[in-house]
C-alpha cells in the first residue's frame, strides 16, 4: 500500500464536503497514475459511498425525494454498462476516456457558459443514466447530475442534498457491481480500511471552510488542477 493514498482520498472527501461534489473527479486521476485504473476505480468507489451516505446523513432534511428517485432509478439503468466496460476495455482506452471527461468537465466548471434552462423533470432519467455510465465505469457519476442541477436552478442546499441523495444509492450498486466482477482486490481493501478514517473527518472539516472561505474561488482553483491532471491522462495514454 502507498503511503500517499489514504492522503489523496483525504484530500479528494475534503472537495466534496466543501463544495458538495468532486470527490471522484478529484480521486481518480491522482489514484489512477499510482495505482492499476481499475484498483483505483474500485477503491474510490467504496470510499464514494461512506462518503455521500456521510453527507446524506448531514442534509437529509434539504432532500428532493422526487428529483433523487429519478436520478437514482435511471442510474441503476446505465452502472452495469459502465461496470462492463471498466472490466473489458483496455486500460489505456479507459484512461483516455477518464482523462477527456474530466478535462471537458472541468472546462466547463472553470467556464460556466449559461445553461439552457430544464423544466420537464423528465430530463433527470437522461443525466441519471449517463451518470450511472459513467459512475459504473470512472466513478464520475457526478458531471452529469452537476450539469442537470443548474439547468435546473435548485439552490444549493437541495443541490448538496439532491447529489448526495443520488451518490449514496448509486455508488452502493457501483460497489455492488465491482464486487461481482473481481475488482475488490487485497491492496483495494487495505487502501480502504486505511482510508475511512480521513473521509469521515472530511465531512466534518468541509462544512467548517465552506463555511468560512469563499467557496466559488475555492471551487476554481480545484477544477484548474483537475483539468491539469485530465490534460496529464490523456497525454500520458496517447505516447
Amino acid at each position: 500500500m502507498s503511503a500517499l493514498v489514504p492522503f489523496f482520498v483525504f484530500a479528494a472527501a475534503l472537495v466534496q464536503g466543501t463544495i458538495g461534489f468532486g470527490f471522484a473527479l478529484t480521486a481518480m486521476p491522482v489514484l489512477a497514475l499510482l495505482m492499476d485504473v481499475k484498483d483505483a476505480s474500485a477503491l474510490v468507489a467504496l470510499n464514494a459511498f461512506i462518503l455521500s451516505a456521510v453527507m446524506l446523513a448531514q442534509n437529509r432534511r434539504d432532500v428532493d425525494f422526487r428529483e433523487a428517485t429519478g436520478l437514482i432509478g435511471s442510474a441503476i439503468v446505465g452502472i452495469p454498462f459502465g461496470v462492463l466496460l471498466l472490466a473489458r476495455a483496455p486500460q489505456q482506452v479507459v484512461l483516455l476516456i477518464l482523462g477527456v471527461t474530466i478535462a471537458a468537465f472541468s472546462i466547463y466548471a472553470l467556464v460556466k457558459p449559461a445553461p439552457p434552462q430544464l423544466k420537464n423533470q423528465r430530463w433527470r432519467y437522461v443525466f441519471g443514466f449517463v451518470g450511472g455510465v459513467l459512475g459504473g465505469a470512472y466513478n464520475t457519476s457526478g458531471p452529469p447530475v452537476v450539469l442537470y442541477s443548474a439547468m435546473r436552478s435548485w439552490p444549493p442546499a437541495k443541490f448538496v442534498a439532491v447529489t448526495q441523495a443520488f451518490f449514496t444509492p448509486t455508488y452502493l450498486m457501483i460497489v455492488v457491481g465491482h464486487g461481482l466482477g473481481g475488482l475488490w482486490t487485497r491492496e483495494v481493501l487495505i487502501n480502504f480500511a486505511w482510508s475511512v478514517p480521513g473521509i469521515v473527518l472530511a465531512t466534518f472539516v468541509g462544512k467548517r471552510i465552506a463555511a468560512r472561505l469563499p467557496v466559488a474561488a475555492l471551487a476554481k482553483a480545484i477544477y484548474g488542477l483537475l483539468f491539469v491532471l485530465g490534460v496529464m491522462i490523456v497525454a500520458t495514454n496517447l505516447t
